[in-house]
């Protein structure tokens, strides 16, 4: 096989070949030291010969390395380029998400560590360091997050906290909101900001203090919800809830409603909890002022409270409920028929009373928070 000279190699023996004949040696002595035949000698010679031949083939030679480092820069940039696309798609928050994205763009894409770290900023030193041992009681908590994120995909690690709270197993296990936080931020679940709460603005917002329940059905407020079916026929919700307790009295679907089926409920509700309420808080719907709602409060004895027209957030405890019972139940679910509406209304009255945390309630649930208030009032309700 031939050998293959590099041409830093050929200049070199040329010069080498060149002293020697300057020194008196013959060429048949010069090309066998060389080890080369005379016909490429003298091919070398008018290539590489004269000065000015050996610095154009630097020249060429430098032409080329810097067509290599500009071949090279511009795959790198492409390749960071659909790193970025495929596995940087958004902003990451913490280190965990960074180190799956490193890890991903090294196997996915076959780029070095280095690379792939400079790349999505990453600290290597943060990629390297290996993750401490989960303890058993770490995975039991964590597999119980999962869980719950599981049963309530809207939920947050706040209510979540609350609702291993309030379950027997979890006694003596620390269950602080850093920890769960933490932890549920690791497991990539769903963490929402805390809203801040703003100031309530528009006509008589702050002209008067308004009605305020302190005590279960001093206040109950109902309002209207509305959905569609599959069909595209509308389904009205009637939505009831005792503003102390945040307790969901009622969540009745139909097509319609008239003042008629308004106090039907009511009485329903009166029924069932043996309480008659002191106040009732509404809008201004044709079905809660006509003559047949109006009529029943004055036989009842309960108060009319009337929200301003055009003012909901004066009744903002039933818009708070109905904005969760959209979040939470009707927005992943399609509605087939009046039936399914029912099932699913009665579905989530249950979970919202009975296992659905409630911020405002120190993360009690509505049930719970009505017996506690039962059991030390006891005595003064009898």
């Amino acid at each position: 096989m031939a050998r293959r000279h590099t041409p830093d190699q050929v200049i070199a023996k040329v010069r080498q070949g060149q002293k020697m004949l300057n020194d008196g040696r013959p060429m048949i002595e010069v090309v066998k030291e060389l080890q080369v035949t005379e016909a490429t000698w003298y091919r070398w010679v008018n290539q590489y010969g004269s000065e000015h031949n050996a610095s154009q083939t630097k020249a060429v030679k430098d032409l080329e390395k810097e067509n290599a480092r500009l071949k090279r820069l511009l795959a790198e940039k492409e390749l960071a380029i659909d790193i970025l696309n495929e596995v940087a798609k958004g902003k990451f928050l913490s280190s965990e998400p960074r180190r799956r994205a490193v890890r991903m763009a090294v196997e996915k894409f076959g780029a070095s560590e280095r690379f792939a770290c400079k790349v999505l900023g990453q600290n290597r030193s943060a990629v390297r360091k290996a993750r401490p041992v989960v303890s058993f009681e770490e995975a039991r908590l964590r597999a119980a997050l999962r869980t719950v994120a599981g049963m309530h995909p809207v939920w947050g690690w706040r209510k979540a906290r609350w609702h291993l709270l309030g379950q027997p197993e979890w006694a003596g296990v620390v269950l602080n909101a850093k920890r769960v936080r933490r932890l549920w931020r690791s497991e990539g679940l769903t963490c929402k900001p805390k809203a801040r709460k703003r100031r309530r603005t528009g006509p008589g917002a702050g002209e008067q203090k308004r009605l305020k329940a302190e005590y279960p059905m001093h206040v109950i407020s109902f309002d209207f919800q509305s959905d569609v079916t599959s069909c595209g026929r509308h389904v009205r919700f009637f939505n009831v809830i005792d503003e102390y307790t945040r307790t969901a009295l009622a969540i009745i679907p139909r097509r319609s409603f008239t003042a008629t089926d308004v106090v039907a409920v009511l009485e329903d509700i009166i029924a069932e909890t043996g309480v008659v309420p002191t106040h009732v808080r509404s809008d201004n719907g044709p079905e809660f002022i006509a003559t047949a709602l109006i009529s029943w409060c004055q036989t009842a004895g309960v108060r009319t409270a009337f929200i301003d027209p055009g003012s909901p957030w004066q009744n903002g405890y039933a818009e708070s409920f109905n904005a969760q019972f959209r979040r939470e139940q009707l927005t992943g679910e399609i509605i087939d028929t009046m039936a399914e509406a029912k099932y699913l209304a009665d579905e989530w009255k249950q979970i919202y009373n009975h296992e659905r945390p409630h911020g405002s309630l120190n993360g009690m649930t509505p049930s719970a928070y009505w017996e506690n208030w039962t059991t030390a009032n006891q005595l003064a309700i009898a």
